[in-house]
């Protein structure tokens, strides 16, 4: 087993955090133009999360509430966007037949 650099591995998290918060952004600027109420709603249930988060005892049980709620909400994002996708696809389909 190699060693882990935890070092290394310190300075990787901001990035991939980074890389995470972008995706989240775009998705969340998509949403916004195809369905901007459920867009809010998502926000409001992850801004709870978040304050919970807030709430947390120590900076690394916050961190990691902060991640978790970060990826729900990412998560939720994802289900949305497929839903309304495969909504409008489902449209063109019965409009194209």
């Amino acid at each position: 087993m190699l060693p882990r650099n935890e070092s290394t591995e310190r300075q990787a998290r901001p990035l991939k955090r980074l890389e995470r918060n972008e995706r989240i952004e775009r998705k969340a600027r998509v949403l916004e133009k195809l369905d901007p109420k459920r867009e809010v709603k998502l926000e409001g249930a992850f801004i709870k999360h978040l304050a919970d988060a807030i709430r947390a005892s120590g900076p690394t049980e916050r961190q990691e509430s902060v991640d978790k709620a970060t990826k729900a909400y990412e998560d939720a994002l994802d289900g949305v966007l497929y839903e309304l996708l495969d909504e409008r696809f489902a449209a063109e389909d019965s409009a194209v037949s």
